[in-house]
């Protein structure tokens, strides 16, 4: 066939684990049961980190986070190393990204190898006056009288109150259908449909992200209650719960996190029928996967005293294994993929379609996953916070194939965890095992020259930190 189209949707912070895709108990992915049936779903998919930045480093590019280094939200990527940019240069597509997401679009550089960018919409800084107060100074959530009110106490009352309607009447930055999956979708679709060759692009959508706020229609286990305990929680959350210890809270607010799972599966499900009625699906080799999974309060197999929460620290199942669908152009049969499967591969899987052959995400050897994250619990967790070093990185995991299940060995400073995962829902620790097997898979890493120097590292604009900040990311 001609140059089959490229389409990577990354559904940002959905885990496997909370996917009926995936036996999940909650009914969260009803659309992807019945897309399975013409694609390939694979059982064991590992995301390379827990953190955005560089998971999508690692998918655009093909190397695992120790060799291409991009690990901060301001780090740079060369965009000549991206999937992307082959595409473009050696076989003339037109290249697209599409998303909201604040550490892929602004912070870092992760766009450059895009010819169309759409996104962030939301401008969290933006006002009438620049004297005043604006919603974008306020941390955390708060009604339009508790912002009056804050208004009416500042130094410039009436330029607060319209810097206030601006923001919310003018510049749409405070609508949040405006940076919905469904919202994008329409935007990529006005793209691809108006081009007149091959196109590659990525959706990146963060409708499961925190904040969990599914539209009504989709929160089916939350309600009233668990939002206004939502609401309550400060932004980052994650700072807030390991400080005082309100475990309860986070593992609560996982019921809305469903909700938003099944809104981005409604979201697909509206995908991939506007492709295929005009004549498109067929065409395109389509990955739905995720960047990261989420914690609410897991405990760390390495250091049961440490609980995860989000995508803050550790290197837990419920933040690497993540969903993998992939339709090839012109179908499929439905196959169950068993075997051991990582991100990493989407380059080569990309490669394999130009030469119009099958690829696999499957790994022949091993997967890794790692993150460096907290590099600063001293810094970006309060005094009061039990033990914060504890939560420092780096966290490292490598899996290997063992029969028809997963082993994990995973390390946090001295301690080392084996592990076997039988699927999304089941895994437990095995002491058995060569834990130097880690070791020597880290020290064969060399640095893949991909990365940006460290003067090149842009330091953050106030208003993109306090974006996200409220987005939960730990500045």
């Amino acid at each position: 066939m001609d140059s089959p189209n490229v389409l990577l949707v990354i559904l940002d912070s959905v885990r496997a684990r909370n996917m009926s895709l995936y036996d999940y108990g909650a009914r969260t992915t009803p659309f992807l049961e019945r897309f399975a049936d013409e694609a390939a779903v694979y059982k064991q998919s590992r995301a390379p980190s827990i953190h955005s930045v560089a998971s999508h480093a690692s998918i655009f590019t093909g190397y695992h986070v120790p060799e291409h280094g991009v690990t901060k939200h301001e780090s740079e990527l060369d965009p000549t190393s991206t999937i992307w940019h082959e595409l473009a240069a050696d076989h003339g597509y037109e290249t697209g990204i599409f998303t909201p997401n604040v550490v892929v679009g602004v912070s870092s550089n992760l766009t450059d190898p895009f010819d169309t960018i759409d996104g962030p919409r939301q401008d969290p800084g933006h006002r009438y006056f620049e004297a005043g107060i604006a919603p974008s100074d306020i941390e955390g959530h708060q009604t339009n009288r508790e912002y009056l009110s804050r208004c009416f106490n500042s130094d410039a009352p009436l330029r607060s109150v319209v810097n206030g309607l601006y923001f919310q009447y003018y510049d749409g930055g405070t609508e949040a259908e405006d940076e919905s999956a469904t919202e994008y979708i329409d935007s990529f679709l006005d793209w691809s449909g108006s081009r007149n060759g091959p196109w590659a692009a990525c959706l990146n959508l963060m409708d499961a992200h925190y904040p969990y706020e599914p539209d009504t229609e989709y929160d089916q286990w939350g309600g009233s209650e668990l939002q206004a305990l939502h609401d309550s929680l400060s932004a980052p959350p994650s700072r807030e719960i390991v400080t005082d210890g309100d475990w309860w809270k986070l593992r609560a607010v996982e019921s809305l996190y469903d909700g938003c799972i099944r809104q981005l599966d409604a979201a697909m499900e509206y995908l991939t029928a506007s492709l295929r009625d005009r004549g498109e699906l067929d065409e395109t080799l389509l990955v739905i996967t995720s960047d990261h999974g989420e914690g609410f309060g897991e405990r760390s197999r390495i250091d049961p005293s440490v609980q995860v929460a989000d995508h803050s620290w550790g290197i837990h199942e419920v933040q690497t294994h993540v969903p993998l669908v992939v339709r090839h152009p012109g179908g499929g049969d439905g196959t169950a993929e068993d075997r051991l499967a990582s991100l990493t591969r989407f380059p080569d899987v990309v490669r394999s379609e130009l030469a119009d052959e099958r690829g696999s995400f499957a790994v022949d050897d091993h997967a890794v996953a790692m993150t460096y994250r907290l590099e600063q619990p001293e810094r970006v967790l309060p005094a009061a916070c039990p033990d914060r070093e504890s939560y420092g990185g780096p966290w490292r995991a490598v899996y290997r194939q063992e029969g028809d299940r997963v082993r994990k060995v995973a390390d946090h400073g001295p301690d080392v965890r084996p592990e076997v995962i039988e699927s999304a829902q089941v895994s437990y620790p095995r002491d058995d095992g060569d834990a130097e097997f880690l070791d020597r898979i880290y020290e064969d890493f060399e640095d893949a020259g991909v990365r940006g120097s460290p003067a090149d590292d842009a330091s953050l604009d106030d208003d993109v930190e306090q974006q996200l900040e409220e987005l939960g990311y730990l500045r």
